[in-house]
């Protein structure tokens, strides 16, 4: 294979040009002699003569136009490529791979790509919203650059790296007017007595809302509704009485506009989620993918402090 200097191409592009070699030696600031030396070893490492050379002048070969002509686009390529490394650098350019999980997608869409398009708008977005063991595949894949997910999902394996998130507490949201709301505090007993909806949820924690609901272990949880697009849930149950097991952080906006509130729950066992970022080990991430994560872990940590006076 031919480790071809792109320096001798852009001299026998110039030279090509110029059609003199006192031109096209001035054009890449070399003497004459030392681009005649250029020119020759570049015809003996492909085998081809490039310019016939005469006492009037040079004048290129039909071959030499080719090869030429590649050279050109072998250039362009090469700048293209510096120019793209120093936009990377700059995080003016590139491509960023973000899955997220339901929960984490409430809390951070569509805030963190608002921020991050103002901040770089070059930069590509390529979100994936999916169950946590797709996108695990597709990190270990490398068709991703990060995760945020519940830790708790993840599988032994040395090639991801996980940086734990502050927990967000749970608990259970309603509609304003529901039966739960405005008296004494519920029993978790009585929970089991309205539809209950949620995303998917893994074995963990359906095994924590059997114990919290005394549901037998034989029995499936009653939930009415299951979809991992938490924001029809919140519209159903805004409508219904079905509750909610969700943060204050993923009903934010909804607590604030009073479409849902927290139901008070008197003996209900402290249920929390505990959200991580999730990269590939041994993996060096872009620039632009770097800022998207630490973006991620703020926004996270933010909508945590925001809606802390919630989760008592």
């Amino acid at each position: 294979m031919h480790e071809m200097s792109v320096r001798r191409l852009s001299h026998a592009v110039a030279l090509a040009e110029e059609g003199s070699f006192a031109r096209a030696a001035e054009r890449v600031h070399l003497s004459q002699p030392a681009l005649s030396r250029s020119i020759q070893a570049l015809e003996e490492e492909l085998g081809l003569r490039l310019f016939d050379r005469a006492t009037r002048g040079v004048a290129i070969t039909q071959v030499g136009k080719t090869i030429v002509e590649r050279a050109r686009r072998v250039l362009f390529e090469a700048n293209s490529l510096v120019r793209d490394a120093e936009l990377l650098k700059t995080h003016e350019a590139g491509e960023v791979r973000i899955g997220l999980g339901p929960y984490p997608a409430m809390i951070l869409l569509p805030d963190m790509l608002v921020e991050f398009s103002q901040r770089h708008p070059h930069v590509e977005i390529k979100l994936e919203l999916h169950h946590a063991k797709a996108m695990i595949d597709m990190l270990v894949a490398e068709q991703m650059d990060f995760l945020v997910i519940d830790r708790r999902v993840l599988p032994d394996n040395p090639a991801l790296n996980m940086r734990a998130l502050p927990r967000h507490e749970g608990g259970w949201f309603a509609r304003p007017g529901h039966p739960l709301l405005g008296g004494t505090p519920a029993t978790a007993s009585s929970l089991r007595k309205y539809p209950l909806v949620s995303v998917p949820l893994p074995p963990f924690m359906q095994a924590a809302i059997h114990r919290i609901l005394k549901i037998r272990s034989h029995e499936k949880v009653p939930f009415q509704l299951e979809c991992n697009d938490v924001r029809i849930l919140k519209s159903f149950v805004e409508r219904t009485d079905a509750l909610l097991f969700a943060t204050p952080s993923v009903v934010r906006k909804e607590l604030a506009a009073q479409t849902l509130a927290p139901v008070p729950v008197k003996d209900l066992p402290r249920m929390a989620l505990e959200w991580a970022t999730v990269t590939l080990a041994d993996r060096t991430m872009s620039p632009a993918g770097e800022i998207a994560l630490a973006l991620a872990a703020q926004l996270m940590n933010d909508a945590k402090k925001v809606t802390a006076c919630h989760t008592e």
